[in-house]
C-alpha cells in the first residue's frame, strides 16, 4: 500500500470511530499524497471528507466536498464512486434547504 492509501484508510477508520479531527487530518494527508491521476480514489476521499464535514455539522464544507466528489466520479464513470457519492447525497438530504446543499442537489440532477 502506498502512503496515500494508508492515510485514506486510516481516515475512513477514524471516521467510522467518530474521531472526526483525526479523520480530517488523515484524509487531508491522503489527498496531498495521492497521485492526481488516481481520480477514482480522489472521488472516494472527497466523499469521505464530505461525510466527515457532515458529522461536524459543517454543511458548506460537506456540500463542497460532495460536489467535488460528484464531478470527479462523473468524470471517471466508475460505478463504485458514483454509488458512494449518491450515498453521501442521501445523507445530506435532510439539509436540502441549506443553500450549499440545495446547490449541490441542483448540480446532481
Amino acid at each position: 500500500m502506498s502512503p496515500a492509501d494508508l492515510a485514506v484508510d486510516a481516515g475512513r477508520c477514524w471516521l467510522d470511530l467518530d474521531r472526526l479531527q483525526q479523520a480530517d487530518v488523515a484524509l487531508a494527508d491522503g489527498l496531498i499524497l495521492l497521485d492526481p491521476a488516481l481520480e477514482r480514489t480522489c472521488s472516494v476521499v472527497l466523499a469521505y471528507r464530505a461525510e466527515a464535514a457532515l458529522a461536524r455539522h459543517d454543511l458548506t464544507a460537506a456540500a463542497a466536498d460532495a460536489r467535488d466528489a460528484l464531478d470527479t466520479a462523473r468524470g471517471t464513470q466508475a460505478t463504485r464512486c458514483i454509488d458512494l457519492v449518491n450515498s453521501t447525497l442521501s445523507k445530506l438530504a435532510p439539509h436540502r434547504t441549506h443553500p450549499a446543499v440545495a446547490s449541490l442537489y441542483d448540480a446532481a440532477r
